[in-house]
């Protein structure tokens, strides 16, 4: 398009020299062709200027670009809350301002849901929320960082340290208030959640337990000797009718003693 335009008014500039020139020639003299013929080329159009346009250079207005606009790219904002999630170890790290502030366990995914790796920006929110994929779970304080995985309170906190959720990071749930708030404070786009390491999917071996004898104490406490339930009398000697009626010993009383099979071993 400038070529066409640069021919065309080169073309223009051209045909109005030669006009000019016929119509000098034809005026004057013919001794002042020749001055004629060196003014018009010493007024020949020279090549197209590049100097910027301006209403006395109709030509350099006729063929001007417009300015190139700017390609420069907006830089992401700085990152001012970054976790650090190290799986080998399960534990997260919470650095404001380029101070470390908490340092925490967690549960990561298990083997069959593993949790996903790489730097992720939070995605979305939820003071309380319930998965839609797991029977209606809950999960409190939830931030949500890729897809439908989420840094989240738990209340099995007997777990954290090892992994075993579905792919979620569980936090205790003071942790996780206090996380939630961070976010809030410092935006969802200055907020970065590094995840990396291997963890450890092998199970515990457990450990055989010494066997415990119960030792049962002795009852403290000793039988109650009732001569009208479960005892009866058993007389010391074998006593007569006439016994101590002439002056001899009165009769014996009889002892009370329970029956062998109601004396509890021990």
């Amino acid at each position: 398009m400038l070529r066409v335009r640069v021919a065309v008014a080169l073309g223009v500039a051209a045909s109005f020299q030669l006009a000019t020139l016929s119509s000098a020639s034809a005026n004057s003299p013919a001794g002042n062709t020749s001055t004629v013929v060196a003014s018009a080329a010493t007024s020949a159009p020279a090549e197209p200027s590049t100097a910027p346009a301006t209403a006395s250079n109709p030509l350099a207005a006729a063929i001007a670009l417009p300015p190139a606009k700017s390609l420069a790219f907006s830089a992401p904002p700085a990152a001012t809350l970054q976790v650090k999630i190290d799986l080998a170890t399960q534990s997260a790290t919470i650095i404001a301002d380029n101070k470390t502030l908490h340092t925490w366990k967690i549960s990561s995914g298990t083997a069959e849901f593993a949790t996903p790796r790489g730097v992720f920006q939070p995605q979305w929110m939820a003071k309380m929320w319930f998965s839609k994929k797991y029977d209606d779970a809950p999960m409190p304080h939830s931030v949500f960082f890729k897809d439908g995985v989420a840094m989240h309170a738990t209340q099995a906190v007997h777990a954290l340290g090892r992994p075993a959720s579905h792919g979620c990071v569980r936090l205790a749930p003071a942790n996780a208030a206090t996380f939630y708030a961070l976010v809030q404070k410092h935006g969802m786009k200055h907020t970065r959640i590094h995840v990396f390491g291997t963890p450890n999917f092998a199970p515990k071996v457990a450990q055989k337990q010494p066997a415990v004898r119960q030792q049962f104490a002795a009852p403290a406490y000793a039988p109650k000797m009732y001569p009208t339930y479960g005892y009866y009398p058993q007389p010391q000697k074998q006593t007569y009718l006439l016994d101590g009626l002439f002056g001899g010993s009165p009769a014996p009383q009889p002892v009370y003693r329970p029956y062998p099979q109601q004396v509890r071993v021990r």
